[in-house]
């Protein structure tokens, strides 16, 4: 059994439900166009340039419309229409959480990658993130996972020692990451997993 001193969490898709479908089922009238937007015009790694602070707003917004003109209305509803894209917390999750601050036997901190300019959404809107003793977003720091140097950072940042830290992702390239760098982890796939694991490890 290995002793954990600390629990890092990652905050999209373990402790909040993002998911820009949420949005754009409003929008498309065919799941099939919607997917090519997401997957051509909107798509994931455009986001996580966002995510990394490679991209603002200002400037990616109006290059999409001028190459995409006819998705004008959907590009522009990525910024002006964002919080439409969280459903909301992943209760469950939230609950373990909240349990682990009771206990008091791990500190709690959170990575996310998470745009800067959309970060004051969720901190206006999730109360449970007053749980984390500190957080680092990656769009704040123009870094991201799973890019080794935000893993450095959080480990300098907070104080960790990656053989008695768990951390807690949704994404296994991250996983494997923070894997290699001494992490302990756990990838995410529901939250009874993880209440599992987490009572294996004596921490529940």
């Amino acid at each position: 059994m290995r002793d954990i001193e600390t629990v890092l969490f990652d905050l999209g898709g373990v402790l909040v439900d993002w998911d820009p479908r949420y949005l754009y089922r409003k929008m498309f009238k065919d799941d099939a166009e919607m997917e090519r937007f997401l997957a051509e015009v909107c798509h994931p790694h455009w986001n996580h340039l966002h995510d990394q602070g490679m991209l603002s707003f200002a400037n990616s917004i109006p290059d999409l419309q001028h190459r995409y003109p006819q998705h004008h209305d959907e590009i522009a509803a990525w910024q002006e229409r964002w919080p439409e894209m969280l459903k909301g917390a992943i209760d469950r999750t939230v609950g373990i959480l909240e349990d682990l601050k009771k206990r008091k036997k791990v500190r709690l901190f959170a990575l996310t990658n998470w745009s800067a300019e959309t970060w004051p959404h969720a901190l206006e809107r999730f109360e449970f993130l007053d749980h984390f003793e500190d957080i680092l977003v990656s769009g704040q720091e123009k870094l991201a996972k799973p890019d080794p140097r935000i893993f450095d950072l959080a480990i300098s940042r907070f104080k960790l020692n990656p053989r008695e830290t768990l951390f807690i992702d949704d994404s296994e390239r991250n996983i494997q990451q923070a894997r290699e760098l001494g992490f302990i982890t756990h990838w995410f796939r529901d939250p009874v997993k993880l209440q599992r694991e987490l009572i294996e490890y004596q921490l529940y």
